[in-house]
């Protein structure tokens, strides 16, 4: 079995929960409150730059220059892409600039003290562990729902944004890096991986759970 496999089974219902999550079957059917989404795009922004540094120390570590260039992709397309969608999505809504500045939530800085621990400790399998998650269970939740016609495009683009060929390919990149360094790894490389990979999973459960809240 391959590695982001057995560490996708060993994280069982909890896996499930977080690319089943109600907030997601909502924003697909058009129901979820504007107050809700917008409480998780604020915190989910906060994400940003902590994720930008995983993900480029991620690919400085990478062992040859085939293994960085789609993770050199990919990060260039979040820093644009992604960030044109916030922009353009706190407008019509209305948040402000003082809304966007809003403290971190704990489950936020959870995950940010995560996405940095992870790059600092420059090895490759645990920062991969946590990317994995992050960009894996999108993937499936967005590959799952079924957006309803005619939804706002806060709502339609925020669901494209995770799933199709290309975000797909980005998941795929990410777990056959972390595959193919699975041989290489150390007993104890190995439980680094798993016990990054649970902590991210306990991280997206949180920060679910976070924005249910606002409901």
């Amino acid at each position: 079995m391959k590695l982001t496999d057995e560490l996708r089974d060993e994280a069982g219902s909890t896996w499930t929960a977080i690319t089943h999550d109600a907030f997601t079957d909502a924003l697909a059917a058009g129901t979820l409150p504007d107050k809700t989404l917008i409480a998780y795009l604020v915190q989910d922004y906060k994400f940003l730059d902590s994720f930008s540094v995983l993900l480029a120390a991620m690919i400085a570590a990478a062992p040859t220059i085939e293994d960085r260039v789609p993770g050199a992709k990919f990060l260039a397309l979040i820093l644009s892409d992604e960030n044109t969608y916030f922009e353009r999505a706190f407008r019509a809504l209305g948040v402000d600039d003082e809304a966007r500045a809003s403290s971190e939530e704990p489950e936020t800085r959870a995950f940010i003290d995560l996405m940095l621990t992870a790059a600092r400790s420059t090895k490759l399998h645990v920062m991969l562990a946590v990317l994995v998650v992050a960009e894996w269970s999108y993937l499936e939740w967005g590959t799952r729902v079924e957006p309803k016609p005619g939804l706002a495009f806060y709502h339609q683009e925020w669901i494209d944004l995770h799933r199709g060929p290309d975000f797909e390919a980005v998941v795929v990149y990410l777990r056959g890096l972390l595959d193919k360094i699975a041989p290489t790894l150390s007993d104890a490389d190995r439980d680094e991986a798993k016990a990054a990979f649970r902590a991210a999973v306990q991280c997206e459960v949180g920060f679910w759970a976070m924005a249910r809240r606002a409901a």
